[in-house]
């Protein structure tokens, strides 16, 4: 117990632990005590400055001048101000210090208490970030944390800009295309990070190791302005890594604060977003903040004097109970755990154990601060995966939009997805993912009839915890259905309301919907009114090509396939020919004396002609065979799997239904066509031969008078085998 000038005060038992400079000083601003990190900063020992004045270890004699006027007036422990100071070695270094007037019995003044923080690492960070291009997408901009997608080369996809303002000194490098390794680097040459005496190089390649393990392994990560980060990072299904940032400076204040000053922890600690549970060394409760007590379905005083393992099953607890015996043993450890809590919530959460001692520094019990980070893994889960569904090139737009919805009913633990296409006043199920059936695509309903009209009013994402404490109590797909949960957004197509995305349950939501829940929708939304809008510009696209290869095929007069097409079709009967050896025969016809009806009747009479040839002539044939217009008033047919004496029989079957139907209106002379024909012959190597046979055949037919068919005489001399 010291007592000097006044002060009556276990100096060492107060101050002793803190983890900052601690100093005290008397009345005369002359030193009285000194704690182990003042020691460590400074370099002397509390009896080589016992008794002297405070000047000694500060830089500037007006620096001392500045904090006695500020200490007199009372400034001083209302903002922190940065000061220089000498080491003993002669180092200088600067911190960040808050002083207070100290009294003793009564009002009397008694010296002054000096709480400094080194901040000489700090002070190196004066590279200020400059704003970098967004190009996240707004789920992803929506969560807390900062994220970041690296691919499987480790180049970095996308990020979001709470991962650009935690790495501020890094910023103007975080581009897509940049390394993890060229980020990381940066940063290190600016001092961004805090290596803790480490040299550079070793920081950056145990640094990589990690980040390469991706294990899902939590990582804690001191900054240079000290802050601490938690890393966690996952293999992707197609071989990057994902990760999330989560800054935990709160957490490791409160830790430091829990430590230095108990009386004001529980103003403190239900302050804070995470369980804090205080336990002897027999695992009973002695303190518990208002959250524990909430994952606990009770009141913190309902906690304290019970052991919270009990609580548990033994499975479950088994995890923690050896993280709480390292504590006991002096080791300071960490947990990530999944459990489901006596409020009957399944949560993973955070676990850290910090060994509690005495004044005399013997342990007398732990205490256990947890992070419930189920929204965040869920969320680096989720957006992992629907980054590998969507950047797939494997799937087909349906199966993408139906893994998306089986996603989303992962992600909310709900069992029921539903895509509803929504006309006028009609919402009908084009997809849906249920458990047992219970729901038939192609349903359809009054859109007043569902919850989505809710979100089609607001035009936005809708969310409902539980709707019989809600004002939809009385909806009529509560009614009809008892739908309890609900969350939904709009798909807009290219701009236009299509329906909506929903997923449902018919029991409440244990845990609420957050806002990265709402975002994590909007981004379904919208990654399915983007693989639909695909979806219909290939449907667009496909039946644009085929009425191009229509169109590109076809003769525009007769309808009939043009010189191209039949073509084309006449060398894959060649080699099918040269395959199978099965025949076919070649008929070249020309309409006789086309000339003098178009000179006599007319170009359109002469179309009318062409016309009623092409009809006559095509409905006489079998499906089998091909027949198109080579140009003018020749036209070819190929008769399938016919030999010569056959294509002969058909060939004069069709000049004479040429001759009784051909017929129209105005024209006095009979229409007659004549015909050539040649078989394909073990020669034959391409159409052109065979072609070049029938038109010589064809050539004889118009020398014996027109209205005949001639036979190809190399090819009525071929005896086929």
């Amino acid at each position: 117990m010291e007592k000097q000038a006044g002060l009556q005060l276990d100096f060492e038992a107060t101050f002793g632990p803190l983890a900052e400079i601690a100093l005290i000083a008397d009345a005369d601003r002359r030193i009285v005590f000194i704690n182990k990190a003042a020691s460590d900063a400074f370099g002397y020992t509390l009896a080589e400055l016992s008794g002297k004045p405070c000047r000694e270890i500060y830089l500037n004699s007006e620096d001392f001048g500045r904090v006695g006027e500020l200490a007199q007036s009372g400034d001083a422990n209302r903002s922190n101000r940065r000061f220089e100071f000498r080491r003993k070695n002669g180092e200088i270094f600067s911190a960040e210090v808050m002083i207070t007037p100290l009294y003793g019995i009564g009002t009397a003044h008694a010296g002054f208490l000096f709480i400094a923080r080194d901040m000489s690492d700090q002070l190196a960070l004066e590279t200020i970030a400059r704003d970098a291009a967004s190009t996240l997408e707004d789920a992803i901009e929506s969560i807390s944390e900062g994220f970041a997608l690296y691919d499987k080369d480790d180049r970095l996809v996308i990020c979001n800009n709470k991962y650009r303002e935690i790495y501020s000194h890094s910023a103007e490098a975080i581009v897509p295309g940049a390394t993890f390794r060229d980020i990381l680097s940066y940063g290190l040459e600016r001092g961004q990070y805090n290596m803790d005496g480490t040299t550079p190089e070793k920081w950056l390649e145990e640094r990589l190791a990690r980040h390469l393990e991706a294990d899902g392994s939590l990582l804690e990560q001191n900054l240079s302005d000290g802050r601490w980060l938690q890393i966690a990072e996952r293999r992707t299904r197609t071989g990057g890594i994902a990760g999330i940032r989560t800054e935990i400076t709160d957490l490791k204040t409160a830790e430091a604060a829990t430590r230095a000053a108990y009386d004001s922890v529980a103003a403190l600690a239900n302050s804070l977003s995470c369980s804090l549970v205080e336990s002897d060394k027999d695992g009973v409760c002695l303190y518990a903040n208002d959250l524990a007590a909430q994952w606990f379905a009770t009141e913190p005083s309902g906690l304290v004097g019970s052991r919270l393992k009990d609580r548990f099953h033994n499975a479950e607890s088994d995890g923690s109970s050896q993280q709480f015996k390292k504590a006991l043993a002096g080791e300071r450890s960490q947990l990530e755990i999944t459990m489901t809590f006596p409020d009957g919530i399944r949560r993973d959460v955070f676990l850290e154990y910090i060994p509690k001692r005495d004044a005399r520094g013997n342990i007398s019990g732990v205490i256990t601060f947890a992070i419930d980070i189920t929204d965040r893994k869920a969320t680096e889960r989720t957006l992992a995966d629907l980054y590998a569904i969507t950047s797939t090139r494997e799937l087909s737009q349906d199966e993408k939009i139906n893994q998306i919805i089986r996603l989303g009913c992962a992600h909310f633990d709900l069992p029921f997805g539903i895509i509803g296409h929504i006309i006028d006043d009609r919402y009908t199920v084009v997809r849906v993912e249920c458990p047992n059936g219970e729901i038939d695509a192609g349903r359809s309903f009054s859109l007043g009839e569902t919850y989505c009209a809710h979100t089609v009013r607001a035009d936005a994402p809708v969310a409902i915890n539980h709707t019989a404490q809600s004002e939809l109590a009385g909806h009529p797909c509560y009614g009809a259905f008892g739908l309890e949960s609900y969350i939904g957004a709009p798909i807009l197509v290219d701009g236009e309301r299509y329906g909506t995305v929903n997923f449902t349950s018919p029991t409440p939501r244990k845990r609420p919907f957050t806002q990265t829940d709402i975002e994590i929708i909007r981004q379904f939304a919208d990654w399915i009114g983007h693989e639909i809008a695909r979806q219909k510009d290939h449907e667009a696209l496909m039946h644009a090509q085929l009425r191009l290869e229509r169109i590109a095929s076809t003769d525009d007069l007769t309808g009939i396939s043009n010189r191209r097409a039949f073509l084309e079709r006449a060398a894959t009967e060649v080699a099918r020919f040269r395959r199978t050896h099965q025949p076919f025969t070649a008929v070249m016809m020309d309409i006789d004396h086309f000339k003098s009806i178009n000179d006599t009747y007319g170009h359109a009479t002469g179309d009318a002609v062409l016309k009623q040839f092409a009809e006559t002539v095509g409905g006489a044939l079998r499906a089998i065979d091909v027949f198109g217009r080579l140009g003018g008033e020749e036209f070819c047919m190929l008769l399938h799997n016919t030999q010569i004496e056959e294509a002969l029989v058909v060939a004069e079957r069709v000049r004479e239904m040429v001759t009784d139907q051909c017929r129209l209106a105005g024209i006095k002379e009979r229409i007659t066509c004549s015909m050539g024909l040649a078989i394909a012959l073990p020669g034959d190597v391409d159409f052109s031969s065979i072609l070049h046979r029938a038109d010589n055949a064809l050539y004889d037919a118009k020398a014996s008078g027109r209205n005949c068919c001639a036979v190809n005489h190399e090819d009525a001399t071929f005896s086929p085998r």
